[in-house]
């Protein structure tokens, strides 16, 4: 799916990709005119589809969520997502399932909100804290308000005292575990090699070949490719969210959009980190998530171009690429790895 965020006077849009893993569809078999189509076909239609969800709220803090150290969240503002975060995406099977909150401080937010007179906040304060539940929706077409399930609540140490362990700190971390039942088991990411292990330089040069491949597609208007690359990444997002046609469509026409944008400037990449996901089998450039990094590239993927719409308005749009390498086709050869897009 496709979110624009309005940032000092230009939209940024981010590309939030999702992964299945399919065996009904070849690659090369997807073309811009039938991804929407095959991804409906391939879908298993589930009678019972559980759908489980986080309301966090947090206070004197920003944060990032990741579930099976996947991302699926993150909110570097004051507001409260007050109606919760679907994470089917990131359950790959049912078990158990861990959730991590990477907490940061406010910085200057309330300078922003309330006036120049309130304080900056570069470390996190006493009174940081986060109360989590983990909820669940028995069945997804069915939904109901009334229905919902808390299965878990967790706060931080210090929730209730003022005295948060994190006091002090520029970034904190915690992980907490629950146990999902879902209709369905993907194959995502599990079956990758820990990127972890390769030569550092190898890798980089491997996941900047890919970020350059994947420019050039857009440059090039190239949407069959595109639909190729995140045909099982939409799959994955489609069947752990039961999306009915309407949505594949949507999404799918969302996905290709970026491909048609005329006059495309894309950034130079640099100033990124390369960061893990997954237990190591995952691996992106991406912008740090740290307190000073430019608001507008913060937490966000290193690939992005700029563009001006048919108001003459400046955008931006990032394109998140998650790579893995299947363990089935690595041969051990570092210099020979051949990154993908993850299931």
């Amino acid at each position: 799916m496709l979110k624009e965020i309005f940032i000092y006077g230009c939209f940024f849009v981010v590309s939030l990709g999702c992964a299945q893993n399919n065996k009904n569809t070849t690659q090369e078999s997807i073309t811009i005119n039938n991804v929407a189509d095959k991804m409906w076909e391939d879908m298993p239609k589930y009678a019972v589809q559980p759908m489980y969800l986080l309301r966090i709220n947090q206070e004197y803090c920003t944060y990032e969520v990741l579930v099976n150290d996947y991302p699926v969240y993150k909110n570097y503002d004051l507001g409260v997502n007050a109606t919760g975060t679907k994470i089917n995406r990131a359950i790959l099977k049912s078990g158990e399932q861990t959730v991590t909150l990477r907490m940061y401080p406010i910085g200057n937010l309330e300078q922003e909100a309330y006036g120049d007179e309130m304080p900056y906040y570069k470390t996190l304060k006493g009174g940081s804290s986060m109360r989590i539940e983990v909820i669940k929706i028995p069945d997804w077409k069915n939904y109901d308000i009334a229905g919902e399930e808390i299965i878990k609540v967790v706060t931080t140490d210090g929730f209730d005292t003022n005295k948060f362990p994190g006091a002090g700190l520029p970034y904190y971390e915690f992980t907490f575990s629950f146990t999902a039942e879902v209709p369905y088991e993907n194959e995502g990411w599990n079956n990758g090699i820990d990127l972890r292990k390769i030569d550092s330089t190898i890798l980089k040069k491997k996941i900047w070949n890919y970020f350059k491949m994947y420019q050039k597609i857009h440059e090039e208007k190239n949407k069959d490719n595109k639909s190729q690359k995140h045909f099982e990444q939409l799959s994955r997002e489609a069947k752990s969210e039961y999306w009915k046609k309407e949505k594949i469509e949507s999404v799918c026409s969302e996905m290709l959009y970026s491909v048609s944008l005329e006059n495309k400037n894309f950034q130079p990449l640099k100033d990124y980190k390369l960061v893990f996901y997954g237990g190591g089998k995952i691996a992106t450039f991406k912008h740090s998530s740290l307190l000073g990094t430019d608001s507008r590239l913060r937490g966000e993927s290193a690939l992005y171009f700029l563009y001006k719409n048919e108001s003459d308005r400046l955008k931006g749009r990032f394109l998140s690429l998650y790579l893995y390498m299947d363990k089935d086709k690595y041969n051990g050869k570092e210099e020979e790895l051949q990154l993908e897009m993850i299931k």
